[in-house]
């Protein structure tokens, strides 16, 4: 037996006024007047002890309506089964998704996901299915669904807590809207492919934070039968912050860095600091700045790079309660050592040279160490074990001289010509072979030339190239080399007189390069070495030959960097986890960018580094409603145990049998008819009551 509505069982407190009706003393029929009593106040009619229950079977009638009636309202049923088992329960495919994304580093998420994960599993009847997929910026099946093809002895469930212990949150940015799109196409997809009644669920185990992509929704039909039961895990703690250093745009490219902090919407705190991070100093902060952020806001700020923080490779943000994303990432300049060979008679204290200059333009650089080491050409080799990395020739050079500084850049070295005169520029065909000298031309006192065409698009130039920077009107040349380049040769014309004659010219040979000026920065040339031009154009030369001190590049946890085009072997790159990643010639995007910080690729002067930082979108770590979910057309369900699904089944089933019996109805009829036989008795009794006082009088 069982009952639906139990609560209407307490009807029964009901039977208690029938005992009470027929306990109370009745006043005597007879009435007696009394001169002296006639003022008092009559006394109510009370129980005492010696009080005896009349009408004993008028009251068991009356009883057995009430009881009657109270069961009829409690909906009693005979149960055919009294206990369901697991088996009972219907079958389920159930896909528990595992967010992973950076977010989910902070705090105690984790373990909190963990503890969630196993909650599930433990909640699974045998005979349903589970499967395990992970995702951040891409989805992964780390345990499938089980397909025929597919046996295993071990239970779904096992294998998925064997798997959750090897799973660790990454750095990547998370998109719940692919990873949920993804996941139930393929779970819709096999459904219909296998002919299943199982019921799909979806167990979406995450922050739900705001940053949390989900445009890949929009547009999408969600499965009808599929259900989503969204886990939202959260923090007592959620104040966040975190850091992005702006680029700064080439009209600004000499300002000082400037830094954006951004403060969570959720954040409690709005007082944070901001400092230049060296790894090699971890406890100084000097320059540090101090910046007011409210919550849901931003700030920007500059943040200039103290002269001890010069090689420092972060911007490092302290006061938030997590530490995930408070450091951005930027590539530090590099100390360079460059060893350059002068070839001419000059002095290096003779200002009329073009040695005293070079000597200024190349010293007082902090990041870049220059060797200048000058030799007579006459004298002049070149040490084949350790060739200078850049020589400058002013002078005559001899038939073995000129073979020398030939072989030197087909290995690679580089070569700049600056013929001091006409004789000097006799050697400018050796080593250019598509271009003619010309007679020079007589030029009157005072006449100059002027750069009339620049290639700005050359790397030499490119520092140049902002409207700015790009007037080289006000260098006058008194004279220059007159040349010709033939027509399709392979050396470049970079820069032209205003009168068309070449400038500057360039030409790979082997693997190094040429560079010739036909007219020098010595005084007797030009206005160039003391012009504003001169020291940049130095830098940008030195560039060319050692690499640039500085790189800005930076891409995004999981972003491709594209390798250099001309490599001689496999590349070696070294990850900021201390990891060596071997990378073939033939590839030409590295994409294991898999965790912020400074990546070192190949060695020496071809060594280049990179910065990959946490997605800005990461760091947006307020709450989503998870509400929001179905105005995108998702189907929420609710998070069931074991136990509770069970009785949901058992209340059903209950239901079921109750609307099949009807039990209610006989006990309506009996209580009806319990009724009538209590009215026709209790009105014989009356009469019978009424006819003996009369037959006694």
């Amino acid at each position: 037996m069982g009952i639906l509505a139990p609560l209407f069982l307490a009807g029964l407190a009901g039977l208690a006024l029938p005992l009470i009706f027929h306990l109370v003393r009745r006043t005597p029929r007879g009435k007696q007047q009394f001169s002296s009593l006639m003022f008092l106040t009559p006394t109510p009619p009370r129980l005492t002890r010696r009080s005896r229950l009349d009408q004993v079977l008028l009251l068991l009638m009356r009883l057995a309506a009430l009881a009657l009636l109270a069961f009829a309202f409690a909906r009693p049923f005979l149960r055919e089964s009294s206990l369901l088992s697991i088996s009972d329960l219907p079958h389920r495919r159930v896909a528990i998704v595992l967010d992973t994304s950076a977010s989910m580093q902070r705090g105690d998420l984790w373990q909190q996901a963990m503890a969630a994960a196993n909650k599930e599993l433990d909640d699974l009847a045998p005979h349903d299915d589970v499967a395990l997929y992970t995702f951040a910026d891409r989805v992964q099946t780390v345990v499938g669904f089980a397909t025929p093809d597919k046996v295993t002895n071990v239970p779904p469930a096992d294998l998925v807590r064997q798997s959750l212990s090897d799973i660790k949150p990454t750095w990547a940015a998370g998109d719940l809207g692919s990873a949920l799109a993804a996941i139930a196409g393929e779970l819709a997809a096999t459904a219909d492919v296998q002919q299943k009644q199982a019921q799909s669920q979806l167990v979406v185990i995450s922050d739900y934070q705001q940053g949390s992509r989900m445009e890949a929704m929009q547009g999408f039909e969600w499965p009808e039968q599929i259900r989503v039961v969204p886990r939202q895990l959260s923090l007592q703690q959620n104040s966040n912050a975190t850091l992005q250093l702006l680029t700064n745009s080439e009209e600004e490219a000499e300002a000082e860095p400037r830094v954006r902090v951004v403060n969570a919407a959720d954040s409690s705190q709005d007082q944070f600091f901001v400092h230049w991070h060296n790894p090699q100093q971890p406890q100084a902060r000097e320059g540090e700045v101090a910046v007011y952020v409210p919550p849901g806001q931003s700030r920007v700020m500059k943040l200039p790079r103290p002269l001890t923080q010069l090689l420092a490779d972060r911007v490092v943000l302290r006061g938030d309660s997590h530490e995930f994303d408070n450091a951005f990432y930027v590539v530090p300049p590099r100390q360079q050592q460059i060893s350059l060979l002068y070839w001419g008679s000059d002095a290096a204290d003779d200002p009329q040279g073009s040695q005293y200059y070079l000597r200024l333009a190349t010293s007082g650089d902090s990041l870049r160490q220059v060797d200048v080491t000058a030799s007579d050409a006459d004298e002049a080799k070149i040490a084949p074990d350790a060739p200078p990395q850049l020589v400058v020739v002013t002078q005559s050079l001899t038939p073995a001289q000129q073979q020398a500084l030939l072989s030197d850049v087909e290995r690679g070295g580089s070569l700049l010509l600056v013929p001091q005169d006409q004789t000097a520029a006799a050697v400018l065909p050796q080593f250019l072979p598509d271009v003619e000298l010309n007679e020079p031309k007589t030029t009157r006192e005072g006449d100059y030339q002027l750069l009339g065409e620049i290639d700005f698009t050359h790397p030499l130039f490119q520092p140049f190239a902002n409207p700015k920077y790009n007037d080289f009107t006000r260098i006058h040349f008194w004279r220059h080399r007159p040349l010709k380049v033939k027509a399709e040769s392979a050396t470049s014309v970079l820069a032209r007189f205003d009168n068309g004659d070449p400038w500057l010219l360039e030409r790979r040979t082997g693997q190094g390069r040429i560079w010739a000026l036909t007219s020098g920065w010595q005084l007797d040339d030009s206005q160039l070495a003391v012009s504003s031009k001169f020291l940049p154009l130095v830098g940008s030369l030195l560039d060319q030959v050692a690499g640039s001190t500085t790189s800005l590049y930076s891409t995004t946890v999981n972003g491709p960097v594209t390798l250099p085009a001309q490599r001689n072997g496999d590349l070696s790159i070294h990850t900021p986890g201390g990891d060596l990643v071997v990378v073939s010639p033939r590839v030409e995007h590295f994409r294991e960018t898999t965790e912020p910080g400074i990546y070192r690729a190949g060695s020496g002067k071809d060594e280049f580094r990179f910065a990959v930082n946490l997605a800005a979108s990461e760091s947006d770590t307020t709450p989503l409603p998870v509400e929001q979910l179905e105005q995108l057309g998702l189907k929420l369900g609710k998070s069931v145990s074991r136990a509770e699904r069970l009785d949901r089944i058992r209340q059903e089933r209950d239901t079921e049998l109750e609307s099949r019996q009807q039990v209610w109805r006989w006990l309506i009829v009996g209580c009806l008819s319990v009724l009538i036989l209590e009215t026709w008795w209790a009105g014989r009794t009356s009469r019978a009551a009424q006819i003996a006082p009369e037959a006694v009088a």
